[in-house]
């Protein structure tokens, strides 16, 4: 039996390039001072844990090699809710 399978699957796309393809929307929504946003918005991104959450996330999405799920996951949430973006399961 052959299966074939589709790299438009999202079953098929890891969880950190989905959540970074998340990140790129509600960024664009945001706009181009989404870190200012998410510090106004979240005490917890005002912080220096906080910027260095932002940060690696920002780099992540630069180079997906780069940047912890978790941390990805967190700014992406964040960011989705100031955006207006219903988030859907990860």
């Amino acid at each position: 039996m052959h299966i074939e399978t589709s790299l438009n699957d999202r079953a098929m796309v890891p969880i950190k390039q989905r959540l970074l393809q998340r990140f790129a929307k509600a960024r664009g929504v945001v706009g181009a001072r989404w870190r200012e946003s998410l510090a106004q918005h979240d005490p917890f991104f005002d912080s220096r844990i906080g910027e260095a959450y932002m940060r690696s996330v920002a780099q992540a999405h630069s180079d997906p090699r780069r940047g912890n799920v978790d941390r990805i996951e967190r700014v992406t949430l964040a960011l989705e809710k100031i955006a207006g973006l219903i988030p859907v399961p990860i």
